[in-house]
């Protein structure tokens, strides 16, 4: 299980999972399903809902941010989840873990992409909120702001 074979669809996921299967996840699917968003939005730390999902090390790191393949399908993927969002507004309220997920995007974005990557995906969760964003608590939306910088 190596999120880098995974990352660059040469390898699954801890349920057998390839990226792929991933993004043909249905919204229900999306929602309901809560070990994949660590795999497709990896990060240094451990996960505190999915306990044994691998972290990334500096070598994961290093090869994520050389790899074309592995950024590209880091972006695709943020595309993906952003459709799941704007599809669904059931996350607009003051507490959803969706809020974690976004926290999640955003820091990996971050970390493995670009700060840029990270701030489009940040705006686009604004814009997909609009002026429904006063119903979801400052301390999440200041989580995502810090995880830009």
């Amino acid at each position: 299980m190596s999120l880098v074979n995974f990352l660059n669809e040469t390898g699954p996921d801890h349920q057998g999972r390839y990226l792929r299967d991933i993004w043909d996840f249905d919204d229900k699917a999306i929602e309901q399903t809560h070990d994949f968003i660590q795999w497709i939005f990896p990060l240094t730390e451990k996960s505190m809902s999915v306990p044994g999902v691998p972290t990334l090390s500096a070598e994961d790191i290093e090869a994520i941010r050389t790899s074309e393949v592995a950024r590209s399908n880091l972006e695709k993927s943020a595309q993906w989840y952003l459709g799941f969002l704007q599809r669904n507004d059931h996350w607009i309220k003051a507490y959803d873990h969706n809020h974690l997920r976004i926290t999640r995007a955003i820091k990996s974005l971050r970390l493995l992409v670009s700060k840029e990557t990270a701030e489009a995906f940040l705006n686009s969760v604004f814009d997909i909120a609009g002026d429904r964003i006063v119903f979801i608590r400052q301390d999440a939306i200041d989580f995502w702001k810090s995880g830009v910088n």
